[in-house]
């Protein structure tokens, strides 16, 4: 079989770091984007890696279009295929009336148009693949109503709607598109929830949710997939 490659974004750490070492697991050859090259370089050193696997780290800020335009498409062509996309790329500010307009334009360049911009990118490639996929990392937020953060919640539906609409698109040419909506993830952006880890899901279960999505039959297509969390 053909060594798979998957393209993961926020590989360098909570989420996307993760399910960098998920699939470096899997024998997957990687592609992993962050802004912070001395992070990639220190999640390069702890993967699980076999001889034929390789790793490409990319630094950019994701808002950065030409240059990630750039530096993905030198990728993919030295790559030569990418059978999986990740969107775990993602930032957080509070605020619902209150919001600045730079926090609430800040959420909806990184939560919304630079995964359409990374997906306009792969889908050629994702198109070529004999399982080609996208997950992209919603919100519990996504689905529901909470107070205070209306701007993330903003961006957070509109990247269920984008992926909704986009995997009715990709369908014909083959390729899974899902979106993960998961509750509070015990990751650094969770720091402030007043949430113990116990409490929070583990970054793993992003992985369980991939894996057990990746694990149906050919016919099956999970377009959204919420995860909750246990309140007593």
């Amino acid at each position: 079989m053909t060594q798979q490659v998957a393209l993961i974004t926020g590989a360098s750490r909570g989420i996307g770091r993760q399910i960098a070492h998920h699939f470096a697991q899997k024998g997957y050859s990687l592609i992993l984007l962050a802004r912070d090259q001395s992070l990639l370089g220190r999640l390069k050193q702890t993967l699980p890696l076999q001889p034929e696997q390789r790793v490409k780290t990319i630094a950019v800020d994701l808002c950065d279009a030409p240059s990630v335009a750039s530096k993905v498409q030198d990728a993919l062509a030295d790559f030569a295929q990418l059978d999986l996309l990740v969107n775990a790329a993602g930032i957080f500010r509070p605020g619902s009336s209150g919001a600045t307009l730079g926090d609430f334009a800040a959420m909806l360049d990184v939560n919304v148009t630079a995964i359409h911009h990374l997906c306009q990118l792969c889908i050629p490639a994702l198109a070529l693949s004999e399982v080609g996929r996208i997950f992209s990392l919603s919100s519990v937020s996504g689905v529901q109503a909470f107070g205070g953060i209306a701007g993330y919640a903003a961006s957070k539906h509109a990247l269920v709607g984008y992926s909704l609409s986009l995997s009715r698109e990709l369908a014909a040419q083959g390729i899974k598109v899902t979106v993960l909506c998961p509750d509070v993830v015990d990751t650094e952006m969770a720091q402030g929830s007043g949430l113990e880890p116990h409490q929070m899901i583990e970054t793993q279960d992003i992985c369980r949710a991939i894996e057990f999505v990746m694990s149906l039959s050919p016919a099956a297509m999970v377009e959204q997939l919420t995860i909750g969390r246990m309140r007593r």
